[in-house]
């Protein structure tokens, strides 16, 4: 129950209003791990680049930058899930396409590293997609686009 100012709105709410589900959480969680090994791979690349391990430095670098955007996404995808905003879409989009990324590592040799990231991919989507991610960020109680209030 809020109290409320005739100036201000609601100037208390009690504890409990805003409890956010541990799905939610957990997602936003996956979301900032990804986000960190990515800026771990940018700062390697810079590593790698320092010590002279690449072909092309140009190229090196801009691998790293583009691990460093994509964290930065991913960060923002699990900040936007704890404020609960409604990303669900971009979320959803984000994890599967860790499935194609799932299938190249295996035909690279790397099959545990493969069927890892298939494991992320069906978690990132199984907890952003279950019910109560999905009340706590408010996903499907907008009206579709173009539609008319009745």
């Amino acid at each position: 129950m809020n109290e409320t100012d005739a100036d201000m709105g609601a100037v208390t709410e009690t504890p409990g209003d805003g409890d956010r589900p541990w799905t939610l959480t957990a997602a936003a969680g996956l979301f900032w791990l990804l986000a960190t090994g990515l800026a771990a791979a940018g700062v390697w690349g810079l590593v790698q680049i320092v010590i002279g391990e690449v072909d092309t430095a140009a190229g090196a670098a801009g691998v790293a930058l583009i691990a460093w955007l994509a964290a930065l996404y991913y960060w923002h995808l699990g900040r936007s899930l704890i404020r609960s905003r409604d990303v669900v879409a971009q979320a959803v989009f984000q994890a599967l396409l860790w499935l194609p990324v799932g299938y190249y590592l295996r035909e690279a040799a790397h099959p545990y590293m493969g069927i890892g990231a298939w494991a992320l991919a069906v978690a990132l989507v199984a907890l952003v997609l279950c019910g109560p991610t999905r009340r706590a960020v408010g996903f499907g109680e907008r009206r579709p686009f173009g539609g008319t209030e009745a």
